[in-house]
């Protein structure tokens, strides 16, 4: 590869690795930015679903755009927002207004990532080069997913969350920078293109009234009329969004594709593989800092096994493909991520680190073998030349289920933590009020709400308090992956129904 190419890869790879760190670094600040906000788990899940859900919807309309008018300038487009957004994160004074800055910033990642791989498989490489240069490109996003923890583990026992958006400020500044100075403008772009935005937008409110739904069932009852309500007019939405992508022109889905049973078998295999990946990313850090009692920095190494492995498998899987076939490589991936998630639940607290290790290996392994896989198969279920819709297609559906995991997921995990709380509370004759235990529930007790519960109780039974928790918090995330074990084994069905003589080969 000439050193011209090299260095417009390199500036690309710093680009994918700046959106690799924010995806999973984030995650590791749940716990200090529930301290900084006195905030509960059901609200800072939406540090992680905001973003997903944003990048997801944006990704297909980003892709489109960089068709129209060129992925060059799309992608600059996309760090502007990516830069401006990480700032107001910077200086968020509520976590409402962080979680407006962090849909933002999906939107942004969401015009980045689709013109990112676009400029890596057409104005960098050479025909020859381009598997070479995707996997570089692939190779930037998932070290970014492995330093991302590390990052935001160091800033947060320097004592400033914040400052991880720091990172983000910086990164994005210098792929502005790279991109203008070493990637040419395009003067070529497709026409006649049109992008689904009715689609996009009602599929979207759809998602969102769910998530709200799951967010505040606790709190309103879950069969309290303003919250089935809400998930009434969800149902209608999505209802509403399979009539209107009957009649656009160029609908996400594509009727002809969706009669097509691979395709709709590879796009369930896209969507299963994630719920407990993303619930882990979720967990297993909180677990770590909440129960075990470790730092930020501790809790992102604790993290390694399946960040590791989800970076080095998801490179490593493509190279499998073609001699296992992708039935094979599912099937073992998806029993391997369900024995994972079963095992969380099925490993006693009292293993400490050894109750979650496992389950992270396993689980990692397991979306080594599917994730990539999966999306590969989707492609290959349909016409070559609609490749690119459906790459993009099968990552949306990939993030969305994802953010609906984790909120399915959190609303079981609060419910049942709640209820083992009270319950040991009542045996240890401690009489709570049921807001205070919500108020304590699967948290850090060092907000400013849960220390002035805990001033309210003697030493004794600020102690028995404390172990009632860590053992409610791990009871609750028992729960939450016992959901996550059921839907992870979903793909194993649709890995048996998988037909390979009905894909067509890859190179």
């Amino acid at each position: 590869m000439e050193r011209d190419s090299i260095i417009k890869v390199i500036a690309l790879m710093v680009t994918a690795f700046g959106i690799g760190i924010d995806f999973t670094g984030a995650l590791m600040l749940v716990p200090a930015i529930e301290n900084s906000f006195d905030a509960d788990i059901t609200s800072t899940q939406w540090v992680l679903n905001i973003y997903a859900l944003f990048f997801a919807m944006t990704m297909v309309a980003g892709g489109r755009l960089g068709d129209l008018y060129g992925h060059r300038k799309v992608m600059l487009i996309g760090l502007s927002v990516f830069l401006f957004s990480s700032v107001l994160r910077l200086i968020a004074p509520n976590l409402d207004f962080l979680i407006g800055a962090r849909a933002l910033q999906g939107v942004g990642a969401g015009c980045i990532w689709p013109c990112t791989l676009a400029l890596g498989a057409t104005k960098v490489a050479r025909d020859e080069h381009r598997a070479l240069v995707m996997g570089l490109i692939l190779a930037g996003v998932t070290s970014g997913n492995v330093f991302g923890p590390i990052i935001s583990g160091f800033v947060v026992n320097l004592g400033d969350w914040r400052l991880f958006f720091l990172a983000n400020v910086v990164f994005s500044t210098v792929s502005t920078g790279t991109t203008l100075a070493l990637i040419p403008r395009e003067t070529d772009h497709k026409t006649g293109e049109h992008i689904d935005f009715a689609g996009m937008g009602i599929l979207s409110m759809a998602v969102l009234l769910l998530l709200y739904g799951l967010d505040v069932g606790a709190d309103w009852g879950w069969l309290s009329a303003p919250l089935l309500a809400v998930f009434f007019l969800s149902a209608v939405l999505l209802g509403l969004f399979s009539r209107v992508e009957k009649r656009v022109r160029q609908p996400l889905l594509l009727p002809q594709m969706m009669q097509n049973r691979q395709f709709r078998i590879t796009l369930g295999l896209n969507m299963f593989n994630v719920s407990a990946a993303f619930v882990g990313l979720l967990y297993f850090p909180q677990y770590m800092q909440k129960v075990l009692g470790w730092s930020a920095f501790e809790s992102a190494l604790g993290l390694a096994p399946l960040t590791v492995l989800l970076a080095v498998g998801s490179i490593v899987s493509g190279t499998l493909y073609n001699d296992f076939g992708p039935k094979r490589l599912m099937f073992w991936g998806y029993l391997s991520a369900t024995a994972g998630a079963a095992s969380i639940v099925i490993l006693p607290m009292s293993l400490g680190y050894l109750q979650i290790l496992p389950g992270m290996a396993l689980i990692g392994l397991g979306a080594t073998l599917t994730v990539g896989p999966s999306g590969t198969a989707a492609v290959c279920a349909v016409r070559p030349e609609r490749a690119g819709l459906v790459g993009g297609l099968s990552f949306m559906v990939h993030l969305v289920y994802g953010a609906v995991s984790v909120a399915v997921a959190t609303a079981i995990m609060y419910t049942a933590s709640l209820s083992s709380l009270g319950t040991q509370l009542a045996k240890a004759g401690i009489d709570m009020p049921a807001a205070d235990q919500k108020a304590i529930n699967s948290g850090t007790l060092t907000t400013r709400t849960a220390q002035a519960i805990m001033g309210k109780l003697d030493a004794h039974q600020a102690e028995t308090v404390k172990s009632a928790i860590a053992t409610a918090f791990d009871a609750g995330m028992n729960m939450a992956f016992v959901f996550a074990t059921i839907s992870v084994s979903m793909g194993l069905i649709l890995a048996l129904l998988l037909d390979e003589r009905k894909l067509h080969k890859v190179a």
